[in-house]
């Protein structure tokens, strides 16, 4: 397991007390849904470890004055949307007086820990020069990309069209900044983004990643489609996001990991027991966090098509919103999902008038280490020319290339009376959002 460390500066932070006789607290409060463990020194003794979100006692001034109190704060990579981390550290009296807080940020390696130390200084009265030498391995600033490691969903825009490996999306994680590439790359492909991970929340707690069941903002995607042929471009957007969420009897299951995590990251990292302690607990809590026993996500897309691929021909004719339940019934690989859309068409199958279009379909999925089998069907009906033969049946087979890319391989029968043959690769590409200048 990768730890990169983070010396915060300045050093030390210097913190000014109101009375002689103040007690002190600490709290230090682990954002953006990731999970971590503290351990609070003073000359080599430990004042306090473990979770301090709630304001913890070190001790009483006369005891802390002109001493070099060391927090170290290790933040392990949970959260599948990003690997940011935020901490948030600040130091109360009896009083419950804020009497110093500072929000630092820093990328954790990709499913490792960043691990912050910062070194406080309290003063009473009189406020001394102190001089560090300050080498610091890292500031606590950083703004680059860093891959993710779960798989990209297909772009609502994608899907608008038909042309995409999957038309049911099973359950994942929309990503800071995600790419699908369909046939490697030739005839079209999608951006996505999720706008809550644009920005770093420091009150988001781990807990309430997987007790929220409503996390409509958190899983909100945004994306741009696009898909061509030698005559005709179809452009598209479409946003996602997740209404409704359950874990059931896994929720405490979660709990308890998070506990243990939060005890083992409180201790010495240079311990290979530690390390190995920590890698296990954070499989199994992954494992379970990526996997609600039941989810409600919707999505919606409009799009427009251009002949000749000219943009003065460009004009809007299809939109479409829909629904797509998942559930598992053992909480384990095995999962199935049920979808319900509506389409609206202009120029469908050659209709000279707009054209209400349902699908009704479920997917069947088994994963089996890096690979993922499904197999789905769609029936669809169109409800302004009362046809109800058209359907997509397809196999469907996604391959963990690595961390950070994914293959999907689609084969079966597409909804066109002609050129129905899926024969179809893909491949995606999942990048966690640092906090980019660009946005």
């Amino acid at each position: 397991m990768e730890i990169k460390e983070y010396e915060l500066t300045p050093i030390p932070r210097k913190i000014k007390a109101k009375s002689k006789n103040d007690e002190i607290y600490v709290a230090v409060k682990i954002g953006n849904g990731q999970i971590g463990g503290n351990i609070i020194t003073v000359n080599n003794t430990p004042l306090a470890k473990g979770n301090i979100t709630e304001p913890t006692y070190i001790g009483g001034l006369n005891e802390l004055n002109d001493k070099l109190i060391i927090v170290e704060t290790n933040v392990l990579d949970v959260n599948g949307f990003t690997n940011r981390c935020v901490i948030t550290t600040s130091f109360f009296n009896q009083n419950n007086e804020e009497l110093f807080s500072k929000i630092d940020r820093g990328d954790a390696p990709e499913n490792g820990v960043a691990s912050f130390t910062g070194k406080y200084l309290f003063k009473f009265l009189m406020c001394l020069v102190f001089t560090l030498s300050i080498t610091t391995k890292n500031f606590a600033q950083t703004n680059t990309l860093e891959f993710s490691n779960l798989e990209t969903p297909t772009a609502p825009g994608l899907i608008l069209f038909d042309e995409t490996p999957a038309s049911i999306e099973k359950p994942t994680t929309p990503q800071g900044l995600g790419l699908n590439l369909l046939g490697l790359g030739q005839n079209g492909g999608a951006l996505e983004f999720a706008p809550f991970w644009l920005k770093d929340h420091p009150n988001l707690s781990a807990e309430d990643m997987y007790t929220n069941k409503s996390p409509i903002f958190s899983h909100l995607g945004v994306s741009l489609a696009t898909v061509s042929s030698d005559t005709l471009t179809f452009i598209s957007s479409g946003i996602r996001t997740r209404i409704f969420q359950s874990y059931g009897k896994n929720k405490k299951k979660l709990s308890t990991i998070k506990a243990n995590l939060e005890n083992a990251l409180s201790s010495d990292l240079s311990n290979p027991e530690t390390i190995e302690t920590i890698e296990t607990l954070r499989k199994q809590y992954v494992d379970l966090i990526e996997k609600p026993l039941f989810n409600i996500d919707i999505a919606a897309a409009i799009g427009a098509s251009a002949t000749n691929n000219s943009y003065s021909n460009l004009s809007l004719n299809r939109w479409a919103i829909w629904t797509s339940f998942n559930f598992r019934p053992k909480g384990d690989d095995f999962y199935f999902t049920a979808v319900t859309r509506y389409i609206n068409s202009d120029n469908f199958e050659g209709a000279e008038k707009s054209v209400d279009i349902v699908d009704l379909g479920s997917r069947f999925n088994y994963d089996i280490s890096k690979f993922t089998v499904s197999l789905e069907y769609i029936q669809r009906f169109n409800t302004t020319f009362n046809r109800n033969d058209n359907f997509r049946i397809a196999t469907i087979g996604s391959y963990k290339l690595s961390d950070n890319v994914f293959i999907t391989a689609t084969f079966g029968k597409n909804f066109n009376e002609v050129n129905n043959i899926i024969a179809l690769a893909g491949v995606n590409f999942g990048f966690s959002k640092k906090k980019v200048r660009a946005f």
